[in-house]
């Protein structure tokens, strides 16, 4: 269960740095009623959201989480 509580917030706390990315990094359209995320955020967000339904996370998911983690953390 540990392991569990752990695997949970380590992916909110990448949710949470991905979002405040995502926030600092949107370029407003032109017209002015909406804005542009930046290039393969989506992508990367629905894939982090995927991994909350899993129980366990293979080695493969373990790095690129934390790829993941490294690039979007690496700019704020």
């Amino acid at each position: 269960m540990v392991s569990q509580v752990t695997h949970e917030n380590k992916l909110n706390k990448l949710q949470r740095i991905m979002i405040r990315y995502a926030e600092q990094k949107k370029k407003p359209l032109p017209n002015g009623s909406g804005h542009i995320l930046p290039d393969g955020w989506s992508e990367d967000f629905k894939w982090v959201l995927t991994l909350e339904r899993k129980l366990e996370l293979s080695a493969q998911d373990k790095r690129r989480a934390n790829q993941l983690y490294r690039d979007y953390l690496g700019w704020v």
